[in-house]
């Protein structure tokens, strides 16, 4: 149920946005204590600017229910030390935005969770 967007204008190969993606799967995983058999990433290339430049620089959405208030506050320097990991973008061209959605706006194998 947690979602993990990516938008970035970084040239990438597929094996390593797989990587990105799969490492930051893991890690929402083990921060938030939930079944990585819920999480889903995603990437997307993009024309994109930060500070007036096109350097490289990530975007991520990250979308869950039932969202700790704190989770932004330790899940934020975990995601951008992974990123940088995975993709050597430094934690000052990484925007996240968080979402806590109600179960009831959340639907997955046919039905919502609430």
């Amino acid at each position: 149920m947690p979602l993990i967007q990516v938008t970035s204008n970084l040239t990438l190969t597929d094996a390593e946005k797989s990587n990105c993606l799969q490492t930051l799967s893991k890690a929402v995983s083990e921060l938030l204590g939930k079944s990585e058999d819920l999480v889903m990433t995603s990437w997307t290339a993009a024309k994109m600017t930060m500070a007036g430049t096109e350097s490289a620089t990530i975007f991520v959405d990250f979308r869950s229910i039932r969202l700790p208030e704190d989770a932004p506050q330790s899940l934020t320097p975990e995601l951008c030390e992974r990123i940088r990991l995975t993709t050597e973008i430094q934690a000052d061209r990484i925007f996240i935005n968080y979402h806590n959605l109600a179960p009831a706006q959340w639907g997955w194998n046919g039905k919502t969770f609430g």
